[in-house]
């Protein structure tokens, strides 16, 4: 006889709802910075917070109960993983990704109904404020890293002079590669909001005089030529396969014969199901551009061959996501 249902996989899902929400706030408050690598009492840390003891409780033993904070009598602290990513320690910070799922993924996933019912945008950049546009950049900066970490250090840079990053927010992708391969420099390309954020940080960091940085709208201005590198980096999931064709048709025009086409997003099986994470996503992006979806492999391919360009590779670089490689 067949085992009785269990409903538990739903009601668990809901339960990761509020429990994401438990570990954005503590980290909003300060919780995990405060412990640090110590142990401190829940009256030391309400103090220290300015939050009051009842309902700091109430979310410190929520984190314990979820494993993201250990307890001792009444001291409380850091586990091995809340220590290494969230309290600030050096390292891999995630800290920005869970502001960015609190103050821009939840309010923009509020409205997901009304994006699915109607197909069009209902959060999405114009929308954002100037903090949820800064909180924005800075949280996908951290959520790729790991990939912009894998490109640079996967692809021969070696063999290029000059690489442009279409729409690369804040020129991550670009630094990693710029910071393993000494000889090359670069020119970012974004819209005049993102490219005036983008300048003042690059103006911080040692690549500032090896990368230029261009306002200009990728479907309305010509692209910056001379470059014999493009990366474009989850891009192609915020547009449609007709705006997506002109991307591709545009960038190819830019580039000289044998220039490289640097291709990083989710991409996806044939059923638009693997990897999940893809999967998900696709909502997400719907809701920021109103055409947003994830690609397969077999799509982006009848695209590249659309735009004059000839695929070379797929390998894969960090979590769900993976290069395409094109040549000219």
């Amino acid at each position: 006889m067949d085992q009785e249902l269990s409903p538990q996989p739903i009601l668990q899902l809901l339960h990761n709802h509020m429990a994401t929400k438990c570990v954005c706030v503590a980290s909003k408050i300060g919780l995990f910075e405060a412990i640090a690598s110590d142990y401190l009492t829940l009256d030391a840390l309400a103090k220290q917070l300015d939050v009051p003891h009842r309902t700091l409780r109430i979310v410190a033993d929520a984190l314990v109960a979820i494993g993201f904070l250990e307890m001792d009598v009444d001291w409380y602290h850091n586990t091995p993983l809340t220590a290494a990513f969230l309290s600030g320690q050096p390292g891999k910070d995630l800290r920005p990704v869970l502001k960015l799922w609190d103050s821009v993924v939840y309010p923009q996933w509020a409205t997901l109904e009304a994006s699915i019912r109607k197909n069009r945008r209902t959060f999405g950049f114009p929308e954002f404020s100037l903090e949820q546009r800064h909180t924005f950049d800075m949280g996908v900066s951290a959520l790729t890293a790991p990939s912009a970490q894998a490109l640079a250090q996967n692809y021969d840079f070696s063999a290029h002079r000059k690489v442009l990053d279409v729409a690369g927010g804040m020129g991550f992708f670009l630094k990693a590669a710029l910071a393993e391969h000494p000889d090359i420099s670069g020119t970012l390309v974004e819209m005049p909001q993102t490219a005036q954020a983008a300048r003042q940080h690059l103006a911080q960091t040692p690549f500032s005089d090896r990368i230029s940085v261009v306002e200009g709208d990728l479907f309305e201005d010509d692209l910056p030529g001379g470059h014999d590198a493009v990366i474009v980096a989850n891009i192609v999931h915020m547009f449609s396969p007709e705006r997506n064709l002109t991307l591709l048709s545009r960038i190819r025009q830019s580039v000289a014969e044998g220039a490289k086409l640097l291709l990083i997003d989710f991409w996806t099986d044939s059923t638009h199901t693997q990897p999940p994470f893809a999967a998900l996503m696709a909502a997400e992006f719907q809701i920021t551009t109103g055409e947003g979806d994830v690609y397969s492999v077999d799509e982006i391919n009848t695209w590249l061959t659309a735009a004059q360009w000839r695929r070379t590779a797929h390998v894969p670089l960090a979590g769900p996501a993976s290069l395409i490689i094109a040549e000219a």
